[in-house]
């Protein structure tokens, strides 16, 4: 599979182009992000890599607020150990999937890796990554396979649920309210 897809943020003002290539060994993911939110501009650029299962094995994402720059390094290793800059988190071993705040990417992660048949309903714990408050913590969550191409996601933060819709691909093109595929082109 080589994918790329455009987003527009609703929520935020922003826009983003994600490039998806799959090769025999794993999944590379690039995204880039630019726009305005919270009174400041923000540009992001992440890459991840996962297994062909869409298991996570890294994160590497740079991100610049007005005119600031920090950066974000995670990996996870086949024991689903993480580290953080190579820092060992001891804390996060029962995550699996990361989610970025400013992406509907992430949300492709547990979907792909989980194949809910319809109807089916399962938790999942991530690392949720919030770009403008420069945080990264363990949240649950939850998903719901409602027919092929419709998921209901939940966050326990806020009791947050939105009912999302997927291309064939796992690839969201309509999250209510915050982001929807402008284009999506396949190679």
């Amino acid at each position: 599979m080589k994918r790329q897809i455009v987003w527009k943020g609703l929520y935020y003002q922003m826009m983003e182009y994600c490039s998806i290539d799959a090769s025999g060994t794993d999944i590379r993911i690039n995204g880039t992000i630019v726009g305005f939110g919270e009174d400041v501009p923000f540009s992001v650029s992440y890459d991840i890599v996962t297994d062909r299962a869409w298991q996570m094995s890294g994160l590497e994402m740079a991100i610049e607020r007005d005119g600031d720059c920090s950066w974000i390094s995670l990996h996870r290793d086949i024991n689903g150990k993480w580290t953080q800059t190579g820092h060992t988190r001891d804390e996060w071993d029962h995550c699996i999937d990361v989610d970025i705040s400013l992406t509907p990417f992430t949300n492709t992660l547990p979907i792909r890796r989980l194949g809910l048949q319809p109807g089916e309903r399962t938790q999942i714990d991530a690392l949720y990554i919030n770009v403008l408050k420069n945080e990264i913590k363990p949240v649950t969550q939850f998903y719901t396979r409602l027919d092929e191409n419709r998921f209901l996601y939940e966050g326990v933060l806020k009791d947050f649920k939105r009912e999302i819709i997927t291309d064939e691909d796992g690839l969201v093109i309509d999250y209510p309210g915050l982001f929807y595929a402008v284009q999506s082109e396949t190679e």
